[in-house]
């Protein structure tokens, strides 16, 4: 059993049971943030797991492509800490997650985490999206307004698309038919900046869904949802993280959305940071969220 499993099915209550959690490093988040809370979601078909902790203004957390909460831990960690509630839904295929995975669009699984939102409550929230997380956070400021109230993009991309050896680094880290000691080489040159030294838990190579990836990469069709039905995300504030380091989502992104959006976007920029920030830096994302999160006020 992987770690990320470990996290999702033990480190939580269920039911208001407490669960054993094993002599390992889940156990660090029962001690710095307390017991996480699982409530099961439902979608239509779709039906998820959510994952609660902490009480004060809420922020909805979302990972990257083919990851689940886990990915997102240590910012999360850091947040409740601060004194927020933080929710972290498990995105469809990935754990014990499930719904339809052909013909989804983006749309169809902002609505998960709408229905999420509505089933935990806490709105209007704080978005926080890495990556494919921020292109999720986006539609669903969009389309729900009435739940989001600011959005935080981790990594922004979407406009400025990756080099190919990026890509192609990218690719060798998802495979899992390849050796782990190539896809670790891989990890390191598309998602760390070039000083990083991330642990094997930051690299996560058993926490990928390929199904997840898969299913997330078709919903982001431009044929099915052009780039300018979420490239705006909702009309309210917006916080940008960018890591300058970053050759998954060029930083070009992210000084394309201030440019677009002067009077509600704030943009940071991290010099020598990659794309996996969460995992990165999450000692400057955390202090940079809750900033940005007070300043807005209740």
């Amino acid at each position: 059993m992987n770690r990320l499993h470990r996290f999702a099915t033990t480190a939580v209550l269920f039911l208001g049971v407490a669960l054993p959690s094993p002599a390992s490093a889940d156990s660090q988040v029962r001690q710095l943030v307390g017991e996480w809370k699982l409530v099961n979601v439902t979608n239509g078909p779709a039906k998820l797991r959510v994952f609660t902790a902490g009480t004060g203004p809420t922020i909805v957390m979302l990972p990257g492509s083919g990851r689940g909460p886990f990915a997102v831990e240590p910012v999360a960690q850091r947040l409740v800490a601060a004194g927020f509630r933080v929710v972290l839904p498990e995105p469809r295929g990935y754990g014990e997650s499930v719904g339809p995975l052909e013909g989804v669009t983006l749309r169809d699984l902002s609505a998960d985490v709408a229905r999420a939102i509505e089933t935990v409550g806490g709105a209007p929230v704080i978005v926080a999206g890495h990556a494919y997380g921020n292109r999720l956070g986006r539609m669903l400021a969009q389309d729900r307004p009435d739940l989001v109230r600011g959005v935080v993009l981790m990594a922004a991309g979407g406009k400025f698309p990756p080099s190919q050896a990026a890509v192609q680094n990218l690719r060798t880290f998802q495979d899992k038919s390849l050796p782990p000691e190539r896809r670790t080489i891989a990890a390191k040159a598309a998602l760390f900046g070039p000083n990083s030294n991330p642990t094997p838990d930051d690299i996560m190579l058993d926490g990928i869904s390929a199904e997840t990836i898969k299913m997330q990469g078709a919903a982001t069709d431009p044929k099915l949802l052009p780039l300018e039905s979420w490239w705006p995300g909702g009309k309210g504030p917006m916080l940008v993280i960018q890591g300058l380091s970053d050759v998954i989502a060029p930083p070009e992104n992210g000084r394309s959305l201030k440019s677009d959006y002067p009077d509600r976007v704030t943009l940071v920029e991290l010099p020598d940071v990659g794309h996996f920030i969460p995992r990165e830096r999450p000692d400057f994302v955390a202090e940079a969220i809750t900033s940005f999160v007070r300043k807005l006020g209740n």
